[in-house]
């Protein structure tokens, strides 16, 4: 590695730290490409909420991968397909409730307190707190659920999959 682009490695590997709170792990070789992958997977979880409030199935699925599996505190659905129909069935309900005059205000997935440990260049472990907030009839927001997300995430063709989610509640 020549000294200019070891000096920038360097420099950027610090802002980040001092910034980001982003440790670098022993195990990568390369800071920079480490700072991508975390970016990449950080966009993950942004696609699998959004995906999630807008009930957009395909989207939602995709971000698993073929082979997932997600145990949504303690009811398991193995596979893609199985995935993608937890929000089919959201979808399904919803559309019910709308036949018959029942209007729900809109659910909103924060996640937040995320951490990314870089396994190695194929493999990450992620954890974040998840919550549900609606609004209520005065427009005040109310938290329906709060939890933990604790996933395997795996780069498969070059992307940032989830292999396995667990969703734990913080109400035992």
């Amino acid at each position: 590695m020549s000294t200019c682009r070891r000096a920038i490695s360097i420099i950027l590997v610090s802002f980040a730290i001092v910034f980001f709170g982003v440790p670098v792990s022993a195990q990568t070789a390369d800071p920079l490409r480490e700072l991508q992958d975390r970016a990449e997977i950080e966009e993950l979880v942004a696609r699998y909420v959004t995906a999630l409030d807008t009930l957009d199935a395909d989207a939602y699925a995709n971000v698993f991968t073929e082979d997932a599996e997600f145990d949504v505190i303690g009811t398991v659905y193995e596979g893609r397909t199985a995935i993608r129909k937890i929000v089919t069935d959201l979808q399904a309900s919803r559309d019910r409730d709308q036949a018959e005059g029942i209007a729900l205000a809109a659910l909103y997935h924060v996640m937040s307190n995320t951490s990314i440990e870089i396994v190695d260049d194929d493999e990450a472990r992620h954890t974040s707190y998840a919550q549900t907030v609606r609004a209520d009839e005065n427009g005040q927001f109310i938290v329906g659920f709060m939890g933990q997300y604790q996933d395997v995430v795996v780069k498969r063709d070059g992307r940032w999959q989830i292999l396995s989610r667990k969703l734990v509640s913080f109400v035992r």
